[in-house]
């Protein structure tokens, strides 16, 4: 199969076309904040270091801070454990809200008007089922944390445990 020969003509309309539609990229990504190269999350703990993407508009945070949000009010603390694992042990006054089922529970949530502060919690270090729930919840409420230690930092330090079925969502 022969090529057919390019004109000068052609290598400038080529050239025309990569260069309007390399600015328009940048104008995209410049207009619409979104980022080249993503905002990433190092955090250090007991077992070693883990690096992840920053979910938009939601912060890490430690047992201490967790523990001083926590006293405020309007706050609501969500366990993204399965049900089997809350059930058997869980932070006094956390609802439970699977990841898995995240996406059912979104209706409810928006309904709660009177929330100010989330914290979303799992297993800890090693689970970021609570980092992803946090990244889509931030579009709901004002300040959306995810406690990175998680129910192992809370068991880890004797804070107190409630077992059973937990609070509703109302």
């Amino acid at each position: 199969m022969k090529l057919p020969k390019l004109t000068n003509s052609d290598i400038r309309t080529m050239g025309i076309i990569f260069f309007a539609v390399t600015i328009l990229t940048v104008l995209h990504f410049i207009i619409t904040d979104f980022p080249l190269f993503p905002d990433t999350t190092r955090l250090v703990y007991d077992a070693g270091e883990i690096e992840f993407l920053t979910p938009s508009g939601s912060d890490p945070i430690d047992l201490n801070t967790f523990l001083e949000i926590r006293k405020r009010d309007s706050v609501l603390v969500i366990d993204t454990r399965s049900y089997e694992e809350f059930i058997s042990g869980h932070i006094p006054g956390a609802v439970n809200i699977p990841y898995e089922e995240t996406d059912k529970y979104i209706t409810a949530l928006e309904q709660l008007k009177n929330i100010r502060y989330v914290v979303t919690y799992c297993n800890g270090a090693d689970c970021l089922s609570s980092v992803e729930t946090a990244g889509k919840l931030v579009f709901i409420f004002p300040v959306v944390n995810y406690f990175f230690g998680g129910w192992k930092a809370w068991t880890d330090h004797g804070h107190p445990v409630e077992t059973g079925p937990g609070r509703d969502l109302q």
